[in-house]
């Protein structure tokens, strides 16, 4: 069976993940696609970036997309897209940001069976750089989602 998943469920799946692809674009430029960790929290996408391309494209025009999966078989897998607005994170929500992503990468990496995390040392490489003036936070707000699965009993 494949059919849509209900807002609960994409809500459920990003969560669970901490892994997906963001797409950016400059308004008359190709799309911009690339894998990032995050952190889902309160109706938002948390990550961290280091500034270059991905950073300038979102600051130009901060309309994203999101992408997540959860594979298990071939017959059984879950998808979720969200479109929403890039915002750059300065002062407490900064620091709350990095608090929630530190705890989370933390988390996966310290597991008996952790995740397949691309960015193995991406916790390491952020505690340390921190207070640097090259990491950015920011947030993508959730404006719209859909999701579908597919699923025998």
């Amino acid at each position: 069976m494949i059919r849509a998943l209900t807002d609960n469920e994409t809500h459920e799946l990003l969560e669970k993940e901490c892994y997906g692809h963001l797409a950016c674009c400059e308004t008359t430029q190709q799309p911009y696609l690339v894998p990032i960790t995050y952190v889902y929290d309160r109706n938002a996408i948390h990550s961290f970036s280091f500034t270059g391309t991905k950073i300038d494209i979102m600051r130009k025009n901060p309309h994203v997309c999101f992408q997540i999966e959860h594979l298990r078989e071939p017959n059984e897998w879950r998808s979720a897209m969200v479109w929403g607005m890039f915002e750059e994170l300065s002062g407490n929500d900064r620091e709350e940001a990095l608090s929630l992503i530190l705890e989370r990468l933390w988390k996966e990496s310290n597991r008996d069976h952790p995740l397949f995390l691309p960015f193995r040392n991406s916790a390491a490489t952020l505690e340390k750089e921190k207070d640097g003036t090259d990491v950015v936070l920011y947030r993508i707000v959730i404006e719209k989602q859909t999701g579908r699965l597919e699923q025998y009993e």
